[in-house]
């Protein structure tokens, strides 16, 4: 059946297999019995739901793990090509685990943006997710095929007092351009984590706040001698907050999910406003053939949850956190969102005040994390 063309959706998450090589202690799919690969015409329709907008598409490729499928990554830039009605990037989540010098000369031919999953040094990628050696084998391949990639890390009690031990390890590969840091989601295996020797969990906020001061140190001396800089996501979010107007009595939302522009698409053609939360019949918007209204889906802030934000340098500009965290995760992990971001807000301000560019930045200008 023909679709209507679609006007508010500007992030399209395309889930294109359940598959995944590894077992990740805090998945938040947790552990799916029957593996699924993404049909191809369900891939069509989902394309042809956001191929229509006045605003630029992103589209992000996940799992499972999606290079496992490089015949639906590469159905996936046809179609974009071939229909898409609008401006449009697309970029790609991977382990590493099975890169290959074809896949990734395919990638970069088309100009994907790649993002790596890495959680810290090869001890502590091996007891979180496994198979680190083949993840670095991975990086090794970006950076001989000249590919930029960035890095994306969950932050948990097990990893945060290495992450200048992580942003070290980066600071050998000229093509990393950054890290990006999400704090652990109670749900999926995450939820019903009860390994005594992992015991999984997020870090306190005194752990997260020395963490953060390690690896801000680090980030600094590594910029300091670098051509290009490394990013922290983050850190660009809180000084493009810092440089706005506050917006007192106005709710800001944390991403796209949370103002009903962004829509996940498991294999099965199920409809979801973000990938994590596909499965979950709460936020269920149909299907591909039905869909049906996005369900409301931020339940709560983190303003709400603080009561006085009157001591922060981001009152009335708080960036506000993911929606699926401050859902799954108990009111004092919420506000573990509230210690990173005054970390690193504290931080700019220092940086700034002596016009530092150690940490990527410039006191005028910052791009824009894609």
């Amino acid at each position: 059946m023909m679709l209507a063309p679609q006007t508010d959706i500007n992030s399209l998450v395309l889930v294109l297999t359940t598959r995944c090589q590894l077992q990740c202690s805090y998945c938040s799919q947790g552990d799916i019995a029957a593996k699924e690969d993404m049909a191809p015409e369900v891939l069509k329709k989902a394309m042809q739901l956001a191929s229509y907008g006045a605003q630029p598409l992103h589209i992000q490729l996940t799992g499972g793990e999606p290079s496992l499928v490089p015949e639906l990554v590469q159905l996936v830039v046809t179609e974009a090509k071939k229909n898409m009605q609008r401006p449009y990037t697309i970029a790609i989540q991977s382990n590493g685990v099975q890169l290959d010098a074809t896949m990734l000369r395919y990638w970069k031919k088309h100009g994907l943006q790649v993002g790596i999953s890495l959680d810290g040094t090869p001890r502590v990628q091996e007891r979180l997710r496994g198979r680190a050696g083949d993840t670095l084998r991975g990086l090794l391949l970006l950076e001989k095929e000249g590919i930029p990639f960035r890095i994306t890390t969950v932050l948990s009690n097990v990893n945060v007092q290495e992450l200048d031990r992580l942003v070290w390890l980066l600071a050998g590969f000229e093509q990393a351009r950054g890290l990006g840091l999400d704090m652990l989601v109670r749900h999926g295996r995450a939820a019903r984590n009860t390994q005594l020797e992992l015991a999984l969990t997020p870090p306190d906020a005194e752990q997260l706040r020395r963490g953060l001061e390690r690896l801000l140190s680090a980030l600094a001396a590594i910029n300091r001698q670098r051509r290009i800089p490394l990013r922290l996501r983050e850190l660009d979010l809180v000084h493009r907050c810092l440089q706005q107007q506050k917006t007192e009595g106005r709710a800001r939302t944390f991403c796209l999910a949370a103002c009903g522009e962004s829509l996940a698409v498991a294999p099965d053609g199920r409809l979801f406003p973000c990938a994590q939360v596909v499965g979950d019949a709460r936020f269920a918007a149909g299907t591909l053939d039905a869909p049906k209204a996005m369900p409301l889906f931020l339940t709560r802030s983190l303003a709400a949850l603080r009561r006085d934000c009157s001591s922060c340098l981001l009152q009335g500009r708080c960036p506000g956190d993911c929606p699926s965290r401050l859902l799954h995760n108990p009111r004092n992990e919420a506000l573990l969102a509230c210690c990173l971001y005054q970390v690193l807000a504290r931080s700019l301000q220092s940086a700034i005040g002596r016009r530092s560019i150690g940490l990527g930045l410039s006191s005028d200008q910052v791009e824009i994390w894609p």
